[in-house]
């Protein structure tokens, strides 16, 4: 058995986010993964191997640690991902050292190549249950239903009132009415302390609709609860997002300084790339350098410097790239 290579590379266009990857997974594998650094387990790999190829490895792939927080054992984990890929001939060298580290951009490189390697592989050929496959124990670091692990937060279930006993019915009016002398008190003290004085034989008076009125005031906290936490989800994608553009945007301006090297200003392929990064959009007007729009104020680290080409590479500005 041998299984189909996929040979990736970063400049593909159609990666996946690390929301859609997380969901991905989850689903697949009724996992609770939150993070793409949760991915350093390595078991997840492993169970997909066991999906898409049974039996490939045979009862080695029982050597899996599937809810573990040992480096030691997640680098047990990639060792049978490993075999799995040498007994199917996979030609794709697993970076251990450093996917075991945990790190977001190492862990969410090589999971774009998987993503892309299990559906070129994956024939859904089978039933697999993917909690009974590991003995019913969790995977992922999550807390919370796979679901919300993923980053897709089912809409609010509609519960059903809880059960409440039936307000005592109110007694005849006869009985339920006070003389028509206590009236006067009993209005002077409700007024003089309406927080604490409770009438007797005022049952009657209890507002009917009370149950419908907590029941709704919980149905309302459920909902702020979860608007709440999807708040802090999006915050935390938010941020994520933003380290991702640094660093790419880190890559690129390692590279600038390499082609704005002497040595290399006269190598043809070199101003290719530089042509590249100073490319703009069909429609961008670049600012007139004869009108003082190349003098900016370098005290302030806006420009890194000027091209032949008339334009530059803005820097010191974190909405600027």
């Amino acid at each position: 058995m041998a299984a189909v290579n996929v040979y990736h590379t970063s400049v593909t266009t159609d990666n996946l986010s690390r929301n859609d990857i997380l969901q991905w997974i989850n689903t697949a594998l009724e996992a609770n993964f939150v993070k793409i650094e949760d991915l350093c387990t390595g078991a997840a790999y492993c169970q997909f191997m066991e999906m898409m190829f049974p039996g490939a490895i045979g009862a080695r792939s029982k050597r899996v640690k599937w809810n573990t927080k040992l480096e030691h054992e997640y680098i047990n984990n990639f060792k049978v991902l490993q075999e799995y890929f040498k007994a199917l001939t996979v030609d794709k060298i697993v970076p251990v050292e450093k996917l075991v580290k945990g790190k977001f951009q190492d862990n969410f490189e090589f999971v774009q190549w998987f993503k892309k390697f299990f559906d070129a592989n994956y024939t859904a050929a089978h039933d697999y249950d993917p909690v009974a496959a590991r003995d019913g124990q969790p995977m992922g670091n999550g807390k919370t239903s796979s679901t919300a692990s993923s980053g897709i937060r089912a809409p609010p279930v509609s519960r059903p009132a809880p059960v409440r006993a039936a307000p005592p019915p109110p007694p005849p009016p006869p009985a339920a009415r006070a003389p028509v002398a206590t009236k006067p008190m009993q209005q002077h003290q409700q007024k003089v302390s309406p927080s604490t004085y409770r009438p007797v034989g005022g049952a009657h008076h209890a507002d009917p609709h009370h149950g419908v009125h907590n029941n709704e005031t919980i149905r309302l906290q459920h909902e702020i609860d979860t608007l709440q936490e999807m708040i802090q989800q999006h915050a935390s994608q938010i941020a994520g997002l933003e380290k991702e553009r640094d660093f790419y945007y880190q890559k690129l301006r390692d590279v600038e300084v390499i082609c704005q090297e002497p040595e290399c200003e006269s190598v043809p392929q070199v101003q290719k790339i530089l042509e590249i990064l100073y490319a703009t959009e069909e429609g961008f007007a670049q600012p007139d350098q004869e009108n003082g729009a190349a003098d900016l104020d370098d005290a302030n680290g806006l420009t890194v410097g000027n091209h032949d080409n008339g334009s530059a590479l803005v820097v010191g500005d974190d909405d600027t790239y």
